[in-house]
Parts: C-alpha cells; sequence; structure tokens
C-alpha cells in the first residue's frame, strides 16, 4: 500500500472565497485519497503559529497573501501549489481566478440590462482590484463608453493590503456618497468585491441615493453572509474558487510525483452572477421594451417566442424589433435565447442535472436541441462548457 503523502493546507476559512476553495481540496480527496491533510483554521493574511516550523511534510497547498508567509513556506523546501496569484512559490504551480475575465463579465452584465453610465470602485494599488477594474474599464472602452473610477481622498495614507483597505471603506460613506452623486444616473457600479460593494450600497443608503433605481451595483466573491448584510442584498459574481481548489490539489499531487510545474499561472474562469436586488434594475427609457424584457426574463426558459410577446405589448411585431433592437442593441429573439442560454450555463456549472433535464429546464424540446443551439451560441458542447466550468465531485 502506498505511503500516505503529508500535506499542509494554508488557506483561510473566514471568508466564502476560501472556503470553495477547501471545498474543492475535499472533492478531490473524496475522488482520490492518498493525502494526510494538516489544515490550519485562519483568518486572512492571519500569522502563521510559530509551531509550524517544525512540520514535516511532501507539499503544501496555500494561499500567500504576503512575502512573510511566502518566506515560511519556502522554508519547508517541499512542492507548493499557490491558489492566490501574488507570491509565485519557487519551482511550484500558480493558480487563481482570472480577474481580467471577472471585469469582462461585470461590464456585459451591465450592457445587457441597458446601462450606459458605468463607474468601478475599487482598492487602488491591490493586484486582483487593479486587474478586475483594467478589464472592466478596457471592454466598455472598446464600445466608446467611459467608465467613471472611484479615487480615494488622502491617497499618501492608502493601506497596501485587503484588510487594511477593507476597514478604511468602513469611513469612506461620505466621500463614496459623494462621488457618485457627480455621476451621472441612472448609474451601475462594479465594486472589486462584496465588501466593497457592501460599502457602496450603505454609502447610497446613508445619503439619499436609492438602489437600485438610481445606483445598481454588482460585487465579486459571492459571499452569501455579506450580500445578504447588504440592503438590499448585493448582486455578485460567483468565482469558480471550489473548481480552483480541486485543480490546485490535482496539481500538487503531480508536483508532489515528480511532474513539472507549468510555466505559467493557470487562470479559472467565473461561474457567472448571482442576481439579487442590488442590481435589479433596468436603464431603459423605453417602457414597452423595458416591460418585454421583464416578461422574458420570466418567461423565456417555458419556450416562448417574439407571438408571446406580443400578446403582452400594444405594439406590431417590426415596431417591437426596431425599438427593441435600438434600446437594447439585439433583437428580442436574441434576448430570449440569451437568456436561455445564461439559464443553461448555470445549470451546466452548478448542477449534475443530465442534458435532458437542462433542455427541460431551459424551454428546449429535446436535448439534441439543446446540444445543438447551445454549441451554436458558445462554441463548445454542453459537455465541454460543463468541463472548464462546473464543480468537480467525486
Amino acid at each position: 500500500m502506498a505511503k500516505l503523502k503529508h500535506v499542509l493546507l494554508l488557506i483561510e476559512s473566514s471568508r466564502a472565497y476560501g472556503r470553495d476553495c477547501l471545498l474543492g481540496v475535499a472533492d478531490y480527496l473524496r475522488a482520490h485519497g492518498g493525502w494526510h491533510v494538516l489544515n490550519i483554521e485562519r483568518g486572512l493574511s492571519e500569522q502563521l503559529p510559530k509551531a509550524i516550523a517544525r512540520w514535516k511534510g511532501d507539499g503544501v497547498l496555500a494561499r500567500i497573501e504576503n512575502a512573510r508567509i511566502a518566506a515560511a513556506i519556502q522554508a519547508f523546501g517541499v512542492p507548493t501549489v499557490d491558489l492566490r496569484g501574488s507570491y509565485p512559490p519557487p519551482g511550484g504551480a500558480i493558480f487563481d481566478s482570472d480577474h481580467a475575465a471577472i471585469g469582462q463579465m461585470a461590464a456585459e452584465h451591465f450592457l445587457d440590462v441597458g446601462f450606459t453610465k458605468l463607474a468601478f470602485c475599487g482598492f487602488p494599488g491591490v493586484g486582483f482590484s487593479e486587474q478586475r477594474g483594467a478589464a472592466f474599464c478596457e471592454h466598455l472602452s472598446a464600445r466608446d463608453i467611459k467608465t467613471h473610477v472611484y479615487e480615494p481622498q488622502n491617497q499618501r495614507l492608502m493601506p497596501t493590503d485587503v484588510l487594511g483597505w477593507e476597514a478604511r471603506g468602513e469611513f469612506e460613506g461620505a466621500t463614496i456618497a459623494s462621488w457618485l452623486k457627480g455621476l451621472p444616473r441612472p448609474l451601475a457600479v462594479f465594486a472589486c468585491n462584496d465588501i466593497r460593494g457592501r460599502q457602496v450600497i450603505e454609502a447610497c443608503h446613508q445619503f439619499g441615493i436609492a438602489v437600485p433605481d438610481e445606483v445598481a451595483v454588482v460585487g465579486v466573491d459571492d459571499d452569501e453572509v455579506i450580500c445578504e448584510l447588504s440592503s438590499p442584498p448585493l448582486s455578485s459574481i460567483r468565482p469558480n474558487a471550489q473548481k480552483l481548489g480541486f485543480e490546485g490539489a490535482a496539481m500538487l499531487d503531480g508536483l508532489m510525483r515528480g511532474k513539472k510545474p507549468p510555466a505559467a499561472p493557470i487562470l479559472v474562469p467565473p461561474a457567472g452572477i448571482s442576481r439579487r436586488l442590488s442590481s435589479d434594475a433596468l436603464a431603459i427609457k423605453d417602457t414597452d421594451v423595458a416591460a418585454a424584457i421583464r416578461f422574458i426574463r420570466e418567461h423565456a426558459c417555458e419556450g416562448i417566442g417574439v407571438p408571446t410577446l406580443l400578446q403582452k405589448l400594444p405594439l406590431s411585431r417590426s415596431s417591437l424589433e426596431r425599438r427593441f433592437k435600438v434600446a437594447v442593441g439585439r433583437t428580442p429573439t436574441a434576448e430570449i435565447e440569451r437568456v436561455r442560454m445564461e439559464r443553461a450555463k448555470l445549470l451546466l456549472a452548478e448542477t449534475n442535472n443530465s442534458l435532458k433535464n437542462v433542455a427541460r429546464l431551459t424551454g428546449y424540446g429535446t436535448a439534441s436541441q439543446f446540444a445543438t443551439a447551445f454549441k451554436r451560441y458558445a462554441e463548445m458542447t454542453p459537455g465541454q462548457f460543463r468541463e472548464r466550468n462546473g464543480r468537480q465531485s467525486d
């Protein structure tokens, strides 16, 4: 019987992102086994216990937050996989969320519901925030849309880490509100993470700005506790941290068996957006088109078509299609397909439903019809999409 490998886990359990990474590791262990795990319960950037220096093992799976922790891990002299991307372990591997894809997803989400006035609120100097914000702004710039970016006051006293920024942000309400009041509305704000998103919503609440009617907000991480503590609850992009943990564990297993590490970081795309009340707004002046979009959102997966819409609206087909194209840049038929496909992506990534069930739940007659439509829309088969984006199972 092969000897169990001793693996040290240094992944914070204080946030949903870290807990999902740990769940991904657990998924891998259920499927493959072969490890004895030492899991150090810790918060983000929490100092390692001194006794850990005496640990002897075969590999480390970590989210390395600072140079001190990076040095302590390097001293072990064993294969290491980092799941954060800030401090590459020498001779090891790096996994991280695809922050550019997250920023692009936020931009597309707001454009899909008709926003043309957009803004970003992040943490200057923090890697993931800078990457998400840059991708958001670049994606919109390619559409000739200017993005407003929050610039904190007293920049000489800016924190250097996430926790420092999050703490400072709790006292920035007046500054954030003043920035928002100077921008055109209706406005959509992309926040670099859920805590920043909650801070934007709180600033709006304190200073009389209606969310989502005047300002819609989307964060990142889909931390249910943080999102539900916001008022209204915060919409959030879901990084696929569980997949990241699973793939990171698989990589560490290979490194401990003598495989060479990859030359470049491995980036995991986000799984989707959890829509809550903070972004439940339509920035469309045409009330008939707005009504059509609301109806599509509610009923697209029932297999409706344009004739069903026309029964609900006092418009001819040509008038609806012309006004729809002006308001959102696509036809009603394309919007119905988009809503159905976004639902299909969520079902493929987050559940183990068969293609037959996914087809039924998204309004397609058969699995074959669904698979053909999905490949045309996503330029990959449902199976390929699920492999790239789905949660791992044992």
